[in-house]
């Protein structure tokens, strides 16, 4: 059955869809803005979330293929470009694209490739034994760090400074040292100023007991990596 509508009404008609779609809209439009403002408050709470949730999810996916160590986190790098482990033949089996697990208590590193979801290599390491180096790093083209105290104890750049060049940690170099605008961070951050860098702050926020943040207030300086100093540092 159709049904007529009054041509002098069909004005009325008009406007009255046209407000039912504008508040269909206006709706979706703000779920979408909830939902936004749900995972940046999320983000402020917890700035490490994104890179914890990254590596539970790696874990959580390997130690369906084989046992891990317990009772630590790995460091985790991908490999980006295999000739640059040309002179590791520990690494002889692992492509662009492979992630390796490093469990530096259990001295054991972990090759998974994503594409396959197999663990290509299992080999024992032993970071003690040699200097501690960022992986994927120009030896000669050191990675620029800023070291940034967010504590009210005093001296703790210089602390740290003197911790990376006794540990002889090579693949960064210090190049500022400065004081945070506040001093209430529980934990040392180290944060990746130039976005690309997320496999070498994991690697030196392993180091020296820290956490990567990908969010900062601080004021960021000309250098590829921040570290700021928490209460945890010791």
């Amino acid at each position: 059955m159709m049904i007529k509508i009054n041509k002098k009404w069909l004005p009325v008609v008009f406007v009255f869809a046209l407000l039912v779609g504008s508040a269909g809209y206006i709706k979706y439009q703000q779920s979408k803005i909830s939902k936004l403002s749900t995972e940046i408050d999320q983000l402020k709470k917890d700035p490490q979330s994104v890179a914890k949730e990254e590596v539970k999810a790696l874990t959580d996916q390997v130690s369906k293929l084989v046992v891990l160590p317990e009772g630590e986190d790995p460091i985790v790098a991908t490999v980006t470009d295999k000739d640059k482990l040309k002179d590791q033949p520990v690494f002889a089996k692992a492509e662009n694209g492979d992630k390796i697990l490093i469990y530096s208590n259990a001295k054991k590193a972990y090759i998974y490739r994503p594409s396959k979801n197999v663990i290509v290599d299992v080999l024992p390491v032993n970071l003690g034994n040699t200097s501690p180096a960022i992986a994927g790093v120009d030896a000669s083209k050191p990675l620029k760090v800023v070291l940034v105290n967010g504590t009210s104890t005093p001296n703790l750049t210089s602390v740290l400074e003197k911790r990376i060049i006794d540990n002889k940690i090579t693949g960064i170099q210090v190049t500022n040292k400065a004081t945070a605008k506040s001093a209430d961070y529980k934990r040392t951050l180290v944060v990746d100023l130039t976005g690309k860098l997320g496999d070498q702050a994991k690697q030196l926020a392993a180091l020296i007991d820290g956490e990567v943040a990908t969010q900062t207030s601080e004021i960021r300086p000309n250098a590829d990596l921040m570290v700021i100093i928490g209460a945890n540092f010791k």
